[in-house]
């Protein structure tokens, strides 16, 4: 399975806050890992953080399913980035937390679908990869 990240920033201005510094650290060190055993499998999960900003809000909290593409065998999913959360110090352990919830939830899709999905592996990569599993942070 190959883990992705990224967000959508309706207001330029968001580039420098701190939810975006935190994401792009965690994607560098997603990055890192690309050429992990584990991320040479599929299914693939994209996870994309909506930002509040500028005139548009994410019409939901928390996270949902956007979709799912057989051909690639890829699920989408988005995040509904808490405003508290654009300038936190604690905006990298909301990103860790929201992918560990992601991997839950494609848990869930792809068992249903009785597709194979290694989440308790993928769960230990991500903890690795940060130094420490994360707390939720709600």
């Amino acid at each position: 399975m190959t883990l992705s990240v990224g967000a959508c920033l309706p207001d330029a201005q968001l580039d420098a806050s701190s939810f975006c510094t935190a994401l792009t650290s965690v994607a560098i060190e997603l990055h890192q890992f690309r050429q992990h055993p584990l991320q040479l499998n599929k299914p693939n999960v994209d996870l994309f953080f909506l930002m509040p900003g500028g005139a548009e809000t994410p019409e939901f909290e928390g996270m949902r399913f956007h979709s799912f593409d057989a051909k690639s065998n890829t699920l989408k999913i988005e995040s509904a980035v808490p405003k508290q959360m654009v300038q936190s110090s604690r905006a990298k352990h909301y990103v860790v937390a929201a992918m560990q919830d992601a991997i839950d939830g494609a848990y869930d899709f792809f068992s249903g679908q009785q597709v194979e999905f290694l989440r308790d592996e993928y769960l230990q990569l991500i903890a690795i990869m940060n130094g420490k599993p994360s707390a939720a942070i709600h």
